[in-house]
């Protein structure tokens, strides 16, 4: 053979040496393409999911419980399954509405240090402090709404994938109030107020100018706190402005004027209700501020969260002391949750999960 029969034949050998080449890497790159379409798919399906199941939660959640007009609570956890399922129902993934199973929605109580449920509370109770978190799992899968189809996977046996997606929302503890919900100049300290297991339902506090008071009086974001400021906010000359947990407010302890006592006799008088028939005011309810622990003589406090009280007793000077009761099962209207035990509900839950 010549050498130029030998170079023909090396050319042949080459060129479909690289055709092979080229169609094992076309294959590849088809592939890759696939997995890539199909990634993207089961990543949208998945977000898609996501997002109803944070809507489903935070819609059941926002329902476990309703008030009456004295913002007395009530449970009503068949309200929350039902309008969780109505959400999910009412969210597509890739086009398909979700059916949301009655066994994939939890109830209960949301143990927030534990990021869980506590496990001898969980369930539909008709007790609502011990109904605080929905849970859910929406899926796409051989359970419910069927699974999703791969457009390429298929190929290497897997035509079809299960896809879930996992919330849970919390209707806690209020955390935030608006403008003018806060009644008084009156920042409760916490422990007076929750022992630690739990707030003190019921308890009689007295509120006064001794060095082992349990409340402080405070001007908000007015500082310093001083007698005028004060008595701004128990008049009704100012607003209590709109407030949150971890707002650093401005306080003071010790014995307020006489004419700012008289102030606050007559707010009671003017917004208390006469139980008795007497003609004066026996209990007014009140939404305070509380704060975390403060040092004496401390000009600030860090609020902790809201508790209601029923202030039973103005004393005027020389007593200059205020009774009142801790009173549980209320909620602040549109609050939000975050806020710490003191038997307040807020009415806007977040998401824990």
């Amino acid at each position: 053979m010549t050498w130029l029969g030998k170079l023909g034949r090396l050319l042949r050998g080459e060129r479909a040496g690289i055709a092979a080449m080229a169609a094992i890497m076309l294959t590849v790159m088809v592939g890759m393409m696939g997995a890539v379409v199909d990634l993207g798919l089961l990543y949208a399906t998945k977000n898609e999911l996501q997002n109803a199941a944070d809507a489903a939660a935070l819609a059941g959640a926002s329902t476990l419980v309703t008030w009456d007009a004295d913002r007395n609570i009530y449970a009503q956890p068949d309200v929350a399954v039902t309008t969780a399922q109505q959400v999910a129902l009412a969210n597509q993934a890739m086009g398909v509405n979700l059916q949301l199973l009655l066994e994939d929605i939890t109830l209960g109580l949301w143990v927030e240090p534990d990021k869980d449920f506590d496990p001898d509370h969980i369930g539909a109770t008709s007790d609502p402090d011990y109904l605080s978190a929905c849970r859910v799992l929406v899926r796409r899968d051989d359970i419910a709404n069927s699974p999703v189809e791969t457009i390429f996977a298929g190929a290497v046996g897997f035509s079809v994938v299960n896809v879930t997606a996992l919330s849970t929302a919390e209707l806690g503890y209020a955390g935030s109030v608006g403008d003018g919900m806060v009644d008084l100049p009156i920042a409760v300290k916490e422990e007076a107020l929750n022992s630690g297991g739990g707030p003190v339902c019921g308890e009689t506090i007295y509120f006064h100018d001794e060095n082992d008071e349990n409340a402080e009086w405070t001007s908000f974001f007015t500082y310093p706190t001083n007698d005028p400021a004060v008595r701004d906010y128990v008049d009704g000359t100012l607003s209590v402005p709109a407030l949150d947990v971890g707002d650093e407010v401005s306080v003071i302890n010790g014995n307020l004027s006489t004419h700012t006592f008289e102030a606050l006799a007559d707010r009671f008088e003017a917004d208390g209700t006469d139980l008795d028939g007497d003609g004066s005011a026996d209990a007014w309810q009140v939404l305070l501020p509380v704060i975390g622990d403060t040092s004496s003589g401390a000009s600030t406090a860090t609020i902790a969260g809201f508790a209601h009280l029923v202030i039973t007793e103005v004393r005027n000077a020389p007593y200059k002391e205020i009774t009142a009761v801790l009173q549980c099962g209320l909620v602040v209207p549109d609050s939000t949750t975050g806020g710490g035990n003191f038997g307040s509900r807020a009415t806007t839950p977040k998401l824990v999960e």
